[in-house]
């Protein structure tokens, strides 16, 4: 199991950890309101990368993106897919050169996907290489991210959603390093995720703690459950297909053939598909996986559920026609109500 770079801190200070995503990390306590911008040691990131003169050509059969118009400082959320279009894991592609991309996926789906990977490699001009243990990764999650780096006196850059690049930032010993900034907004809050070597993780760590709430895996995982992000191994699974789970983002019907886009493909030339991701107002709190009910016939499962506001969100799995907005359903002996 990977362990944290930040774990010597964690010890000194008498922090609790525990396993998320694959990875030894500070658990923290979920926070009662999102901050304006929380800071996450990531280390539960993983990080693989594909090179040479195929890459690009052989990525893009291998994921659900479009990897063949992937720019440069480019990045997009992919799938990895079976061939029966069942989903085997979540990733983020990068693209930073023209021959050589990032995928950005949890530790505990990493080992999986990098066999996966390899089995496919046969005589293809490219190299497939683990990052994980040489680089590490912060989440600067939240509307004043800007704000906050800006305040931590590093060095100012202009990314939009998408977007990537390597920014130099001095460490507190005094030496350069290249920071790889990523930006985007998974669930629709705006994030920064910066990947580096073990070393500049502390120094970044130490920098930006003092201008943003640093938040443990509790306080994430609440926080992906509010923003409705799905969590593989939790909320989706590889019996599942990838339109079941919302996430649109994660496919593209333009690049050509990749392994499991014919069922892609049909499942959208029949324009629905039988169960849907939703999120429900529940009136209490409930355990993941309790079953969803109508009448006291199951139409769906629980998979997440996290307090919100004075009361509790859940997300999870509910068959046509009972994911409407407004549908009423009980969760175990609980009444939810389907949100927008």
């Amino acid at each position: 199991m990977k362990t944290s770079p930040l774990a010597d801190t964690y010890r000194r200070d008498g922090q609790p950890v525990q396993e998320y995503c694959g990875s030894l990390t500070a658990v923290g306590a979920p926070a009662a309101n999102a901050p304006l911008v929380a800071l996450y040691d990531a280390s539960w990131r993983a990080a693989l990368q594909v090179e040479g003169p195929e890459a690009r050509k052989w990525l893009n059969g291998m994921i659900s993106a479009n990897v063949r118009d992937l720019a440069p400082g480019r990045l997009l959320p992919s799938f990895q897919l079976d061939p029966k279009g069942h989903i085997l894991a979540t990733l983020d592609v990068a693209c930073t050169a023209p021959d050589r991309f990032l995928l950005w996926t949890d530790e505990s789906q990493r080992e999986e996907l990098l066999q996966r990977l390899r089995r496919f490699v046969f005589i293809a001009k490219l190299t497939l290489e683990d990052r994980s243990e040489r680089e590490s990764a912060l989440l600067l999650r939240g509307p004043e991210w800007e704000n906050a780096w800006r305040r931590a006196g590093l060095p100012p850059f202009e990314l939009r959603p998408g977007e990537c690049a390597g920014i130099p930032v001095a460490t507190l010993a005094g030496e350069a390093t290249e920071v790889l900034a990523a930006v985007s907004a998974p669930g629709g809050v705006a994030q920064l995720e910066l990947w580096a070597a073990p070393a500049a993780v502390r120094s970044l760590f130490a920098h930006l703690a003092v201008y943003a709430t640093v938040s443990g895996s509790a306080a994430f995982e609440r926080d992906r459950i509010l923003s409705r992000i799905p969590r593989y191994g939790v909320d989706m699974s590889s019996g599942d297909l990838p339109q079941e789970t919302g996430q649109a983002d994660r496919l593209d019907f333009t690049k050509g053939c990749y392994i499991g886009q014919e069922i892609v493909e049909r499942v959208r030339a029949r324009g629905a598909v039988h169960r849907h991701w939703s999120a429900l107002r529940l009136e209490a709190a409930v355990e993941p996986g309790a079953a969803l009910r109508v009448e006291e016939r199951e139409v769906g499962k629980l998979t997440s559920v996290a307090p919100r506001d004075g009361g509790w969100l859940g997300l999870g799995y509910i068959r046509d026609p009972h994911a409407a907005p407004g549908a009423k359903l009980q969760a175990g002996a609980v009444t939810a109500w389907v949100e927008d």
